[in-house]
């Protein structure tokens, strides 16, 4: 099954599982430092649980159980989601490959790595990876993970790399130095917290520039979007979506934020998007005003004259002050017209979205599977790709997350491959794809 063989959301940390974990542990659990990036102190204040990594560890040993392990490590769903809660759990295998790393020996976790990919019948991958550090150890780290991978390629496996940015330009000069890696290093990602879009227009100019001049060497951009909005409006959070696509962006990933429920969003939590910076609503009215004839086809209700009043007030206040606002019936059902707008849209662009059902699950917030944003986005027509995000964390292979599809939702395997496609169109560097937004 096509599905099954192409990965191109998957962050290389997580993809490492329990027992991959236990294996490269079991020798160095007591020189590890566990307290790495204070993974044990914000554990505790997450969770109210005091770990002792290395008594886990010795009773491992000593049974054969790896139990204790997948219970720190590993996150299951149970109907309330949360997003800290899962990203502290990744950090135990930080803890455990860290050790590697001081140990300048990262090629052992790696290869443990796509061994495993190799062994589940992957044959295209595209792996993400952050790194810290000066500017000279993150050009060193990441050139040579690219070719790691690019070693790692046989005749019947693929991997690809994207970096996860600080630096455009360090970006470029890794290239520039390792010329080798040019089809090697593919993208350019941005996660953990949530960028606006409207903050990153310069850069996605720049590469659009690049890519103009010199598209061999010029990486494509991909984004985390609309997966941890809490702190804005479901209207901006769905606007962010939009704009990651206008501006270039190839493919967004989860998108949480244009499947999901409006009502439901506003349930997960008190004061769930009520609550938003002056500077985002002031964005938001510009955006409303700009696409208010697109969106008033789909039924949503534009009042340009209060939205320029309101702009008035907005720009006596302090951009980070907060504002509130309340949901009503209309402002819901305005939602959801503003996600099928979206969703058109990205269809329009050719954007894609990476859907990672298992990770979207978990962290969504959502209280019963049948409230999974997936059914949104594949009831769409918008351009979708199944991934796993984290395979490791939340113990689901690719094959896992695409039988979970077709599982819970009832979807027959022929359909799902006929409404998908093969997800390998959808690479990096395809010279295929064109972003056909003409708008300014």
């Amino acid at each position: 099954m096509l599905l099954k063989k192409t990965e191109l959301h998957v962050h290389v940390l997580q993809c490492l599982y329990t027992e991959d974990l236990f294996e490269l542990a079991k020798n160095h659990y007591t020189e590890i430092n566990w307290n790495r990036f204070d993974f044990l102190n914000k554990y505790e204040s997450i969770f109210g649980v005091k770990l002792n990594p290395i008594e886990i560890f010795e009773r491992a040993v000593r049974t054969g159980s790896l139990e204790e392990i997948e219970e720190v490590y590993c996150y299951k769903f149970r109907g309330e989601g949360n997003f800290d809660e899962f990203n502290i759990k990744s950090y135990f295998a930080i803890c455990i490959t860290g050790y590697y790393y001081d140990k300048e020996n990262p090629e052992v976790v790696l290869k443990c790595i796509t061994e495993r990919h190799k062994r589940e019948g992957l044959t295209y991958v595209e792996y993400r990876n952050g790194f810290g550090g000066s500017s000279e150890e993150w050009k060193s780290w990441h050139a040579r993970f690219a070719r790691f991978f690019k070693e790692a390629c046989t005749d019947t496996f693929t991997a690809k790399y994207i970096v996860r940015l600080g630096d455009y330009s360090l970006l470029k000069e890794i290239i520039e130095e390792n010329p080798d890696l040019i089809d090697t290093i593919v993208g350019v990602d941005f996660s953990g917290k949530e960028i606006a879009p409207e903050n990153l227009e310069n850069f996605y100019k720049e590469v659009s520039i690049d890519r103009n001049n010199d598209p061999d060497k010029t990486v494509d951009v991909v984004v985390h979007i609309g997966e941890n909005f809490y702190d804005k409006s479901l209207e901006s959070a769905i606007r962010w979506c939009h704009q990651s696509a206008l501006y270039g962006a190839k493919r967004l990933a989860h998108c949480i934020a244009l499947g999901i429920d409006p009502l439901i969003a506003i349930s997960r939590c008190n004061e769930a998007h009520v609550y938003e910076s002056v500077k985002e609503r002031i964005a938001q009215i510009k955006y409303d005003i700009k696409y208010m004839e697109e969106l008033k086809t789909y039924n949503v209700k534009i009042n340009q004259t209060e939205l320029l009043a309101e702009l008035e007030i907005l720009y006596t206040k302090e951009p980070n002050e907060k504002i509130y606002r309340n949901y009503n019936q209309q402002r819901l059902l305005d939602i959801t017209n503003r996600q099928n707008y979206v969703l058109d849209e990205l269809k329009r662009i050719g954007t894609i979205i990476e859907v990672c059902p298992t990770s979207n699950l978990c962290i969504s917030g959502v209280k019963l599977i049948e409230q999974h944003p997936f059914l949104k986005l594949y009831n769409s027509r918008v351009n979708l790709v199944i991934c796993t995000d984290d395979p490791g964390v939340f113990d689901s292979s690719l094959s896992d997350e695409v039988d979970f599809i077709i599982e819970q939702f009832h979807i027959s395997p022929k359909e799902l491959c006929k409404r998908l496609g093969d997800p390998y169109k959808f690479r990096l560097k395809e010279n295929k794809f064109v972003n056909s937004n003409k708008r300014k």
